[in-house]
């Protein structure tokens, strides 16, 4: 039976010499940072609730800048790296004091002069979430814009505005773009308000990726200037990392996010940050330096698929560690004050189809800890005040009222699927109606509501990976084999997916087949999300993870830009993001 299960990181073992200055970005180095991130990231003696940096252990760090060796040309690159006393091991990146070390040296270091264009200050990595992002400082008596080409051998060039967060003068950001493990060449411009361009050339070895990942995927581009500015965020590769991968338009690696003990299978930019997991238990918030500038333990919630942020507030899939269930809880973060609630327990929800259910045999996918896999909840999307998840386990999509907040009773507004499964259950009143000859969803992934002003009150469209793949691990045979979509397939290997999507009719209770643009087969994980507004004109991103390919199509599924991956087994997820005013600024 195939899991959405990641693999487990591996590294070297650290250093143990009586005093070392020990790098950071050297190739491999997060391998072991990533081991050593698990035990803080998976304690499950761990209150929930804002991390908070120790005075003790910020002053004990001592973090150290010196100038990279790899570095040439016209500006002075720094390195970070720890000097660590024999007694000392490497802190775990992700962790408040970790990061509150990490900031105050480059605040220290900002400090030791006037910084200026022609001698700014540029700090490899500065707070060890990017790899190989640049950080830039430098003060003007105006601000402008730093135009950036990133030039390697046998690669295209990569152009961009970097994005200035200094406010009214000079400048302050990162530069992404330097290729891992290359010999890069930045072409630097710096375009003040009213005044004399300054330009700057810096010939940089980056750091090779964590795994030894490839630089490069088979990119098959149809056109491209139709292809959308950004970056695809590739997460949840079965190699030795949990990091995302970050390639262009063209198929390259331009940038690499780290992550701890398990994959971020969702990374969420918006509102200049970004929210993404940082541990099996850890939800962090990065600033666009790579600063983590939040982290917030989640307890004995272990993350797992997907979260999805409304305001200030994250909705996190998760398995409580100590119910013996997997993958059938939703706890609500806020952001502002780290308190961690649960929202759903979804046995107590639907008990009785609970009941029916018996444990997988083997390792449940996608969460670190064990239990019974009884419905596998991948993806949640919120929309209008309702919660719609994706149960995998049962080919359902769910939809729940008062399920936001905690100490409501969330309830069944309605449900998608095969209703012959749930027969004796009670809840087949639940189903919508299917209107005319539908696709039925088997195995769905990313099922995201999409709302139209082009359609009637009450009505709304659903769109969704469809994997196509009909397949119940918890009943027995005769429950599930005979009742499936008559299109979906039982074999593990061979078969079509789809980018599916329904027009759901709440007032009628019905539901209908609007699109389905046939994809490469993937019997698990994978993805399709709209890009844009998120409307069903905009372009999409779909991710066939098992066949390692994703691309990149038009509104109406016209492939524009096809990418093959390695891997082991699959790749997650592939979402795109423009990171304008993040990383980048449109021009």
């Amino acid at each position: 039976m195939l899991s959405d299960r990641p693999l487990p990181p591996s590294g070297p073992s650290p250093d143990r010499s009586p005093l070392r200055r020990r790098s950071l970005l050297a190739g491999g180095a997060s391998a072991s940072l990533a081991l050593l991130a698990l035990s803080a990231c998976t304690d499950e003696d761990a209150e929930p609730g804002p991390q908070e940096p120790d005075t003790e252990a910020v002053s004990a760090l001592k973090v150290v800048y010196s100038e990279n060796p790899s570095a040439r040309g016209d500006w002075t690159v720094w390195s970070v790296s720890y000097e660590l006393a024999e007694d000392q091991e490497t802190p775990p990146l992700y962790d408040a004091s970790t990061q509150q070390a990490r900031h105050e040296a480059l605040e220290a270091k900002k400090a030791e002069k006037q910084w200026t264009v022609q001698d700014p200050l540029v700090v490899l990595d500065p707070y060890g979430s990017t790899r190989t992002g640049l950080y830039v400082f430098f003060e003007d008596a105006v601000s402008g814009q730093l135009d950036v080409l990133c030039r390697a051998a046998a690669t295209e060039d990569f152009a961009h505005t970097a994005a200035n967060h200094a406010g009214e003068t000079g400048f302050e950001g990162l530069v992404i773009g330097a290729i891992p493990g290359a010999h890069n060449t930045l072409a630097v411009t710096w375009r003040p308000e009213g005044g004399a361009e300054t330009s700057a050339e810096l010939r940089i070895k980056a750091p090779t990726t964590a795994s030894g990942y490839g630089t490069a995927v088979a990119a098959e581009i149809v056109d491209a200037d139709a292809l959308t500015p950004g970056l695809f965020a590739l997460n949840g590769v079965t190699d030795l990392s949990n990091n995302t991968y970050l390639f262009d338009n063209a198929g390259i690696l331009r940038a690499e996010l780290h992550s701890g003990d398990t994959a971020a299978h969702h990374v969420v930019p918006e509102d200049g940050r970004i929210v993404t997991t940082t541990g099996s238990r850890q939800l962090g918030v990065l600033d666009p330096f790579g600063h983590a500038t939040t982290l917030i333990d989640l307890g004995e919630h272990s993350v797992h698929h997907d979260l999805a942020v409304v305001d200030d507030l994250a909705y996190l899939l998760t398995s409580l560690a100590s119910s013996g269930r997997v993958e059938d809880r939703v706890i609500r973060v806020d952001l502002g004050s780290g308190a961690v609630e649960e929202v759903v327990d979804l046995q107590k929800v639907l008990p009785e189809y609970e009941s029916l259910a018996h444990a997988q045999e083997g390792e449940a996918g996608g969460s670190v800890v064990q239990g019974k896999d009884w419905i596998h909840i991948n993806s949640i999307d919120i929309a209008d005040g309702v919660m719609i998840l994706s149960a995998r386990e049962t080919s359902t999509i769910i939809a729940l009222d008062d399920a936001l907040d905690p100490g409501t009773e969330p309830s069944v507004r309605w449900m998608i699927g095969v209703e012959a499964l749930w027969e004796g259950t009670g809840y087949e009143e639940h189903f919508l109606t299917p209107e005319g000859d539908v696709i039925g969803n088997a195995g769905q992934h990313t099922v995201h509501r999409i709302d139209d002003d082009a359609l009637p009150a009450g009505q709304f469209y659903l769109e969704m990976f469809n994997n196509n793949y009909w397949r119940v691990s918890t009943r027995e045979d005769a429950d599930w084999q005979d009742v499936g979509p008559d299109d979906a397939t039982t074999d593990e290997h061979d078969g079509v997916s789809h980018a599916l999507r329904y027009v759901v009719d709440e007032n009628a209770g019905t539901f209908r087949q609007d699109e389905a643009v046939e994809l490469p087969y993937s019997s698990v994980v994978s993805n399709v999300n709209r890009l844009g507004d998120g409307g069903i004109d905009q372009p999409m991103v779909t991710n066939s993870g098992r066949a390692n390919e994703y691309s990149e199509r038009s509104a109406d599924g016209t492939v524009l830009a096809s990418y093959r991956y390695d891997s082991a087994s699959h790749g997650y997820r592939v979402y795109k993001a423009p990171f304008d005013g993040f990383w980048f600024t449109a021009t």
